[in-house]
């Protein structure tokens, strides 16, 4: 078959006794029983044969030493569990919606994701990513952690990793009772607890009209449709589908396998390639494919046209492509589902605090003797503050703070010890000018190679070059060995990744970024030349740290505004690493400001602009949020409620206290939600009396937030689910399905099974159902088939009309978005919008002067969702 290279544009605690351990652990053992038992898996088989043993052992290897500080540590010493969000399905309007989460009060805007960061909301493990499409776009910002969440795929479905649940004070006070009985009474409460779940089981059919059967129990057990395959990682980088190697007439799966070669060993790659094709036509791989946004723009629609080829002949399979929050069309079209990184939450970052403190003192323990182990002191500091920070940024940080080694504070300080630690402080500072060079030129080409240095006349350094004799005997080629010299120094230092076709890039983007910030220090013809160049957008936020960027700046704001206002969310950024005097900042603050507060404004820019107040870190934005909540728009003090949690200081516990009382029951529940990202006591007991007090759906966002904290929510929940009032026993429901432990699951069981209210037990019924066989339905594909639309349905139906394929489809929802209700027109757009296609731009423009004001507002939302698709500025009304 050939390419489709179409151009679009874009522990469980010691000395228990063996019985409650193995309850406790009875999914993972039913599924190694089931796995060792039938020895006929796929990842069973693969890993019993000598080629593919290999290739394991390769990829656990390479995928431990990967990250930023592989030279230090394995991957899965530092690992937090990667969540994903998946795009939410389209709304005419935010009224009152019992099928709603109601944390889908707050806005998701991935592109600047730290509004929605700190909160709870609904995510998918790796296991529910199988639940809907098979082939997944992976989407998030540089630094979001895309590359180690693929990694993190890989080694969970290899079992080489699992993730457990934090331990919390309702478990120990349940081991601790448990430990205290004789081996009898443990033997006996673990029957009991197992017959607890046989008959909610049986209960479960029954008020689904089904006969419970051996059957369904294996369904609960079964092992997960990743473990089922062999994982597969690649960068694009490796696959060589820009040189001449290949002809059209080859098929897609050989770059691919000369991809995988490339990283191989010396013995798996002779022997890999016949065992992937293999695989491959017997629907058997996990294919983990990274590095889309890494690759020259120009290259980009080759890839996205052989990934639309090999998801073609080989869909039976699973994959998973990572790719860019912006710009990310290319995938959709072929035929990738987005799903979205979660970025790190307050828990995430306390994790990975008391991670590095672990391999910290091990460092002491044996290779770092003149090093001191960190303190409580140093563990709370590393793990406070991060609010605004990228998974890459916080590891940065957690470094630094542990060596001790950074000579300034903040990202400036932490990149600038990276490098010292990778070169030494001597060879860093002979080398900072060529590094500075080298990352602008891979911004400028793509990729750095010996040729590239060679036109931009690159050289290492005197000093580290040395005199040395190539010993070829011919002058000329001693340029070109110096460069060799200098691209695998750098590949030894850990700082650049060596591609097929001698290809070489640093190995994260944002160092790149960083480096080649440094040549605009002080070269305002640079600057603006670059200003609107979004390739070097975070290059000029990183030279924000030291030099003034005003003239890019001023470049920006004037620009012509397009539907995301992209170009005043960029200064936004830069405002984050910019010195608190800069001229600009009361500008670029008060424009946003006033985006977010506007009489007249659509709802997506009051958002956005929300989002990119807390991307600037500015300490002054608690103000602007402060006098929002009292703002008489419910959507604007709605924003503020989320806004000033996830700002997360103590003084606005009080504005959003007043506001759970508010008459617009949607800011009541933002104001709930804000309340659950302030982590006070404060807080906390306000939260509390949302959840006795509050409306059923105030009532749901307290007992969700608090699931998302060990030490005091789960406590609260435990106890609420034993409460007098039946509507805090149904809320507790909506908090206890999402923690991931017995005594929850447990809890469930007996509201299912005991509770005298109709109405507590449907919502358990509906946990446990979850809790037993997972989500009962896909997440919803951001580029849904309009076939498959039921409003769509329904519509046409009443018009005497059925709904097409293909083109069809499209005609009658464009027909739609002329229909006299207000509601089928305002679905009709925002289904317009998710198809990304160009052609529904001109019907979605004209209805942004609609007089309705919902059909306009999801108008606007469906044309920023194709911008935030196609990557390309669409100009605002």
């Amino acid at each position: 078959m050939g390419f489709d290279v179409e151009n679009f544009g874009i522990g469980l605690l010691a000395g228990w006794g063996s019985a409650y351990a193995i309850y406790r652990a009875r999914r993972h053992i039913g599924h190694i029983i089931r796995w060792t038992r039938h020895g006929a898996s796929d990842a069973q088989r693969y890993a019993t044969q000598n080629a593919e043993s290999r290739y394991v052992k390769d990829l656990i290897r390479r995928a431990e030493r990967m990250h930023l500080a592989g030279e230090i540590a394995n991957l899965s010493d530092l690992l937090i569990e990667p969540r994903f969000i998946a795009p939410r399905p389209p709304r005419a309007s935010d009224d009152d919606d019992e099928s709603r989460d109601v944390f889908d009060t707050v806005p998701l805007i991935h592109d600047h994701p730290y509004l929605h960061a700190p909160y709870h909301i609904d995510t998918l493990s790796i296991d529910d990513l199988a639940i809907g499409d098979h082939a997944l776009a992976l989407l998030g910002e540089p630094g979001s952690g895309r590359t180690t969440a693929l990694l993190a795929i890989a080694l969970y479905c290899l079992n080489h990793v699992q993730f457990k649940p934090p331990i919390d004070k309702v478990q120990q006070k349940l081991d601790a009772e448990d430990a205290r009985l004789s081996e009898k009474e443990r033997a006996t409460r673990i029957r009991e607890r197992i017959t607890m779940q046989q008959r909610a089981r049986e209960r479960l059919a029954s008020e689904r009209g089904d006969e419970h059967s051996a059957a369904d129990d294996d369904r609960a057990a079964e092992l997960p449709l990743l473990f089922r395959l062999m994982p597969v990682y690649v960068h694009m980088a490796d696959i060589p589908l820009m040189s001449d190697e290949f002809g059209p007439e080859v098929g897609p799966a050989e770059p691919l396998g000369r991809g995988v070669q490339f990283r191989a060993g010396r013995v798996t790659a002779k022997t890999i390639p016949r065992n992937l094709y293999r695989r491959l036509n017997k629907g058997g791989v996990l294919l983990l494919i990274d590095g889309f946004d890494d690759l020259p723009a120009t290259d980009q629609p080759v890839y996205a046209g052989w990934l639309k080829a090999l998801i073609a002949q080989y869909g039976q399979n699973f994959f998973i492509v990572s790719g860019p929050a912006s710009g990310y069309a290319p995938l959709v079209h072929a035929g990738l589902t987005p799903v979205y990184l979660r970025p790190w939450s307050d828990q995430d970052s306390a994790r990975a605090a008391g991670y590095w403190a672990n391999i910290w003192q091990k460092l002491v323990d044996k290779r770092r003797k003149d090093a001191k182990a960190p303190d409580d002191a140093q563990v709370r500091r590393a793990s406070q503050g991060n609010r605004g920070l990228s998974a890459f940024e916080i590891t940065l940080k957690l470094w630094a703070t542990y060596a001790e080694d950074a000579t300034v504070p903040g990202p400036d300080g932490w990149l600038r010890a990276f490098f010292a630690r990778q070169l030494g402080h001597t060879e860093v500072e002979e080398r900072w000018d060529a590094l500075s060079r080298i990352a602008a030129l891979q911004i400028e080409r793509g990729y750095i190679s010996k040729d590239e240095l060679e036109r931009s006349g690159i050289q290492d350094s005197p000093a580290t070059a040395g005199d040395e004799d190539t010993g070829s005997g011919d002058r000329t080629r001693g340029p070109v060995a110096i460069r060799s010299k200098l691209l695998e120094s750098l590949r030894q230092a850990g700082l650049l990744v060596r591609y097929s076709g001698d290809r070489y890039q640093f190995r994260h983007p944002l160092l790149a970024a960083y480096l080649a910030g440094q040549t605009l220090h002080g070269d305002t013809a640079a600057l603006e030349a670059r200003a609107l160049d979004n390739a070097w957008s975070r290059a000029i936020g990183y030279a924000a740290l030291a030099t003034p960027i005003d003239v890019a700046v001023r470049k920006r704001l004037a620009a012509q505004n397009d539907f995301l206002r992209e170009n005043l969310l960029v200064t936004a950024r830069w405002l984050a690493y910019a010195n608190p005097d800069v001229p600009w900042r009361a500008q670029v603050l008060k424009q946003l400001g006033n985006l977010m507060v506007a009489t007249s404004q659509f709802p997506l820019v009051r958002e956005r602009a929300a989002a990119a107040l807390l991307t600037t870190r500015d300490a002054t934005v608690i103000h602007i949020f402060r006098r929002a909540v009292r703002n008489a728009n419910p959507h604007v003090r709605r924003l503020a409620c989320i806004g000033l949690g996830a700002l997360g200081q103590p003084e606005g516990v009080r504005d959003l206290t007043a506001l759970v009382t508010d008459h617009d029951p949607q800011v009541q529940i933002a104001a709930s939600i804000g309340l659950s990202a302030i982590p006070t006591e404060e807080a906390i007991e306000a939260l509390l009396i949302s959840l006795t007090e509050g409306s059923e759906q105030v009532r749901q966002a307290a007992a969700i937030a608090f699931a998302a904290m060990p030490e005091e929510g789960y406590p609260i929940l435990h106890e609420a689910i034993a409460d007098q009032d039946m509507m805090i026993r149904r809320a507790a429901i909506f908090g206890l399905r999402r923690i991931r432990t017995t005594w929850a699951l447990i809890d469930i069981y007996r509201a299912f099974l005991e509770d005298e209210q109709w109405y507590v037990r449907s919502a358990a019924q509906q946990a446990f159902q979850e809790s037993q066989f997972g989500r009962d339905r896909a997440f919803s594909a951001l580029r849904p088939n309009p076939a498959e639309m039921t409003w769509l349905e329904e519509w046409a139906g009443s018009k005497g009309e059925s709904v097409p394929q293909g083109d069809g489809a499209l005609q009658l929802l464009v027909r739609a978005l002329q229909d006299a209700e207000p509601e089928v027109r305002a679905l009709a757009a925002l289904a317009l919008g998710s198809l990304g296609i160009w052609e529904t731009m001109k019907p979605l423009y004209g209805a942004l002067r609609d007089r309705h004001e919902e059909v306009r507002a999801a108008a606007y939302r469906a044309l920023g969702s194709l911008q935030q698709q196609l990557g390309s500025p669409l100009p605002a009304p």
